[in-house]
C-alpha cells in the first residue's frame, strides 16, 4: 500500500556549535570552582527553562547583550490580503481537511485523492485566540551584530508549546506585544 501522502517535516537542525563548546569554553576559562559537565548541563537546562517560562508566561523581553531582545509578538490573522489575494502565512488544519475530502471522494483512497487537482483545503481560524497568532520574534533591529541576516533564532517545541498552554487558558492573564 502506498502512503504518497505522507511526508517528512523538517529534520533535526544541525548545529556546527553545541553547549558541549560551550562547555569546553568554561573549563577552560572559568576562575571558580568548576563543575562536572553533567552539573553543567543540568544547571545550563534549568536556567533556559526559567527564561523560557518568564518570557512566555509573564510576556518579558529578553536582553542578550549586542543579539537584541527575544520576545512573543502578536499577529492578527488574515485571510485576504489587502490585493485579495489568499494569505500564504495561513496553516492548514490537515486533520479538519482529510475529513472533508473523505466526505467529499467517499469511494476514493488516499492516493487517489492525492492526485486530484485543486482541492479544497480548510486553515485552522484560531477561534480560541480572536484570529490571533503567536511567535518567537528575534528582534535584529536592536542587535548590534555583524551579518545579522545570517543568524536564526528557531525556539525548541518545548518552549513554542507553552505558547500554547498560556493563550488557551481560559483564565488566561498574559497578552502579548503587536
Amino acid at each position: 500500500m502506498s502512503q504518497n501522502y505522507l511526508k517528512r517535516g523538517k529534520g533535526k537542525n544541525i548545529a556546527s556549535i553545541t553547549k558541549y563548546n560551550f562547555y569546553t569554553h568554561y573549563r577552560k576559562n572559568s576562575e571558580l570552582v568548576k563543575l562536572e559537565r553533567k552539573e553543567y548541563s543540568s544547571f545550563l537546562k534549568e536556567l533556559l527553562t526559567l527564561y523560557s517560562e518568564a518570557i512566555v508566561k509573564e510576556n518579558m523581553q529578553l536582553k542578550l547583550g549586542n543579539l537584541g531582545y527575544i520576545r512573543i509578538q502578536t499577529k492578527e490573522l488574515k485571510f485576504i490580503n489587502d490585493d485579495g489575494t489568499l494569505s500564504t502565512g495561513l496553516k492548514v488544519d490537515w486533520q479538519q481537511t482529510w475529513k472533508h475530502w473523505h466526505l467529499k471522494f467517499p469511494n476514493k483512497t488516499r492516493d487517489e485523492i492525492v492526485s486530484i487537482k485543486d482541492k479544497k483545503v480548510l486553515f485552522f481560524e484560531n477561534d480560541h485566540t480572536n484570529q490571533e497568532y503567536y511567535h518567537h520574534l528575534w528582534d535584529k533591529f536592536t542587535a548590534k551584530l555583524k551579518n545579522k541576516q545570517f543568524y536564526i533564532f528557531k525556539p525548541s517545541r518545548q518552549y513554542s508549546r507553552l505558547i500554547k498552554e498560556v493563550v488557551t487558558d481560559p483564565d488566561r492573564k498574559v497578552f502579548y506585544y503587536k
